[in-house]
């Protein structure tokens, strides 16, 4: 009997956190831990996930298509950079005021659990329809906040109605985290929001503007030339996906002695899938 993978649903009720940053880059770096993974916009309103992932021109059908039973969830389906093996599904550029029954999204996870090992679910900051219907889907959720109280505020009360839905394994992600402010008492510490929140912390990720233009050109963790060395980002979301495949390792493990992207424990070469552009 086949085990069935993974759902994860990350989120967030306060918007520009980096719900969707972590969502990408933490289904890059379970992927080249050897995983299947499948990636899901959920953030109807937004639709960024094809640009952080490269996929802009990738795709025809979208998720909506595949809730209404216009198409399979293959067919909205591409392979994120070529890999197989890591898939991704848009949210749909202009959502129609259909309405779509909440059994459609327990249909569609039910289907792709089976084929991946992890499914990512990157959802909107607000609790929409489709927010709940995909909710309801997931094993456990990880909350992002950034690093500072109000934030930290809002990831509670994310977990508070997260909770409520019986969604009760639950973590936290903090992103964005300044070490120098923290250290300076400006912004809270690691222990600081330990005590301010009832949500397992999970990881955190540091501040820097490398991420953000690694972002914009899409460029993941773990996903490119392997010899180069791991920036403390990529460190910080090998630790949060390790700590996800049930490894016990400290929160900022190897972020002041980092190596080549190869030289991770488990990390894994993959090659782009090659594709026969000879026409039949």
């Amino acid at each position: 009997m086949s085990t069935l993978g993974r759902v994860i649903f990350v989120t967030g009720f306060k918007g520009g956190v980096g719900k969707t940053t972590v969502s990408a880059n933490l289904a890059s770096t379970l992927y080249a831990l050897g995983n299947k993974v499948l990636v899901i916009d959920a953030d109807f309103g937004m639709r960024c996930m094809d640009m952080v992932l490269g996929c802009e021109n990738e795709t025809l059908f979208d998720c909506s298509d595949v809730l209404a039973s216009r198409c399979s969830p293959a067919a909205a389906m591409c392979e994120v950079g070529g890999m197989t093996g890591f898939s991704f599904i848009p949210a749909p550029m202009n959502m129609a005021n259909e309405p779509i029954e909440k059994g459609a999204f327990a249909d569609l996870i039910a289907e792709v659990r089976e084929e991946y090992d992890y499914v990512i679910i990157d959802s909107c900051a607000e609790m929409t329809d489709y927010y709940m219907a995909f909710a309801s889907t997931a094993d456990e959720a990880v909350i992002v906040t950034l690093h500072q109280s109000t934030s930290v505020r809002a990831a509670e009360k994310t977990a508070a109605r997260l909770s409520a839905m019986g969604i009760n394994k639950q973590s936290l992600v903090v992103n964005g985290y300044r070490a120098a402010f923290a250290e300076s008492g400006r912004l809270p510490d690691v222990l600081d929001i330990i005590n301010r929140s009832s949500v397992r912390l999970l990881g955190v990720v540091p501040y820097g503007e490398r991420l953000q233009a690694s972002q914009e050109a899409a460029e993941l963790a773990f996903m490119g030339d392997m010899k180069k060395k791991a920036s403390k980002w990529e460190a910080a979301f090998y630790n949060i996906a390790s700590r996800l495949e049930g490894k016990r390792i400290r929160l900022f493990d190897g972020a002041e002695s980092l190596k080549k992207r190869s030289s991770y424990q488990g990390i894994l070469l993959h090659e782009k899938r090659e594709i026969d552009s000879r026409e039949e």
